[in-house]
C-alpha cells in the first residue's frame, strides 16, 4: 500500500469514527436516568439532588451548592428550623457534593433553577479553588454544556467530550429498554429521602466502609492531612492578567451561576469554610465580592477538636458553623444583607 492511499484509509476511518461519536453523543436521554450514573459512588447523592428539585412540591428557599467542606459543615435541616422559629423562609437544602470543580454546580444550578425558585443561593467556596472542572461533570451534566463549556482552559474537555458518546448510548438503551439497564424512570416516593437532609457527620463509602463524621481527628492525623494538602497546592502559576485562562473553571462558572441565580430573582452569597489551621483568606475573594457576600467561617481552623479530619467537620463541628448562620442568612434573607 502506497502512502498516500494509507493516509486516505487512516483520515477515512477517523471519518467514520468521529461522525459514529457525533452520531451517539447526539442521542437523546432521559434526564432522571442520567442523574442516577453516580448511584453508588461518592456522588449518589445526585439523584436526590434530581428528585428534590423536580418531583418534591416543597418550595427550596436556600440552597447551598459546593465541595465537601460544604457538605459536611453545613446541616440543612438544623438551619432550617432555626429559620422557621424565626419567621423567615426556611425550607433550606444541602445539594453540595465531594471533591472540587465548579463546573458540576453549575449543572446543579441549571437542574435547581429548572423547577424551583429559591431566593438565597449559598456558593461554598474555598482558600484557593481548583484549576480543574469536577470528576463527576460528565455524567450529569447537559451534553451542550459539556460540548461548550464557554471557556477556553477546560483541561477535562477532551476527556468529558469523549464519554459522551459512550454515556449517550447507555443512556438511550436505558430508557427503551424495560429493565432501564438499572436506571428507572419512574419516581417512586417510597424510596425518596425527603425534603431536606442531613449531609453532615459519618458517611457509608461506597464499599461500605464508614467514614467517621462524629469524632475528632487525632492530632497526628490532622497533621498528616494538612502537610499533604499543603504539599500539593501551588500557587498562581500565571499573572493576573491570565487568571481568567487558569482558573477559568471557578472564574467562568460562578460567573454563570450568579447570571442564573439573578435572571430567577435568587440573591447569591459564598460561604468559606477553612481546613485545619488554613487561613481565612482567599485567593479570588475579589471575583465573589463582585456578586455577594462572604460569610467567612475562617474562626473554624483552629479548633481541632471541630475536624473530622484536616479538611472536614464533625457533626459538632458543623452543628456550630450552621447555628453561626443563623443570624446572616436570616438577614439576607430579610433584607438582602448579612447582620453585622
Amino acid at each position: 500500500m502506497t502512502p498516500l492511499r494509507a493516509f486516505r484509509k487512516t483520515m477515512t476511518v477517523l471519518a467514520v469514527a468521529l461522525a459514529a461519536a457525533v452520531g451517539l453523543g447526539s442521542l437523546p436521554d432521559d434526564a432522571y436516568q442520567r442523574w442516577q450514573l453516580l448511584d453508588g459512588t461518592i456522588h449518589s447523592n445526585a439523584r436526590w439532588i434530581y428528585e428534590r428539585s423536580r418531583f418534591d412540591p416543597t418550595p427550596i428557599d436556600v440552597v447551598f451548592i459546593g465541595p465537601s467542606r460544604t457538605k459536611a459543615g453545613v446541616n440543612a435541616p438544623r438551619l432550617a428550623r432555626a429559620l422557621a422559629a424565626r419567621g423567615v423562609p426556611s425550607n433550606v437544602v444541602n445539594f453540595s457534593l465531594p471533591e472540587n470543580g465548579r463546573n458540576i454546580d453549575l449543572s446543579i444550578a441549571q437542574q435547581l433553577f429548572r423547577y424551583k425558585k429559591p431566593k438565597l443561593l449559598v456558593l461554598g467556596v474555598i482558600e484557593k479553588p481548583s484549576r480543574f472542572g469536577h470528576s463527576a461533570f460528565k455524567y450529569v451534566a447537559d451534553r451542550g454544556l459539556i460540548a461548550d463549556p464557554g471557556y477556553l482552559a477546560d483541561a477535562d474537555y477532551f476527556s468529558d467530550l469523549v464519554y459522551l458518546p459512550f454515556r449517550q448510548a447507555r443512556l438511550f438503551a436505558a430508557d427503551l429498554l424495560p429493565g432501564g439497564l438499572g436506571l428507572t424512570k419512574t419516581f417512586e416516593p417510597a424510596r425518596y429521602r425527603g425534603s431536606s437532609i442531613d449531609t453532615t457527620g459519618s458517611i457509608v463509602l461506597p464499599d461500605g466502609t464508614i467514614r467517621d463524621g462524629e469524632n475528632p481527628a487525632s492530632a497526628a492525623e490532622l497533621s498528616r492531612g494538612v502537610k499533604k494538602l499543603e504539599a500539593g497546592e501551588h500557587p498562581p502559576l500565571l499573572s493576573d492578567a491570565l487568571a481568567d485562562f487558569e482558573f477559568g473553571d471557578e472564574r467562568h462558572n460562578v460567573a454563570e451561576i450568579v447570571a442564573l441565580a439573578h435572571a430567577h430573582g435568587a440573591e447569591v452569597a459564598f460561604l468559606f469554610l477553612p481546613y485545619f489551621t488554613g487561613p481565612d483568606s482567599l485567593l479570588e475573594q475579589r471575583l465573589y465580592d463582585r456578586y455577594g457576600p462572604t460569610l467567612n467561617a475562617g474562626f473554624a481552623a483552629p479548633h481541632a477538636e471541630w475536624f473530622a479530619d484536616y479538611g472536614h467537620l464533625t457533626r459538632e463541628g458543623a452543628r456550630i458553623v450552621t447555628d453561626w448562620l443563623i443570624d446572616p442568612i436570616a438577614s439576607l434573607l430579610s433584607s438582602g444583607r448579612p447582620a453585622g
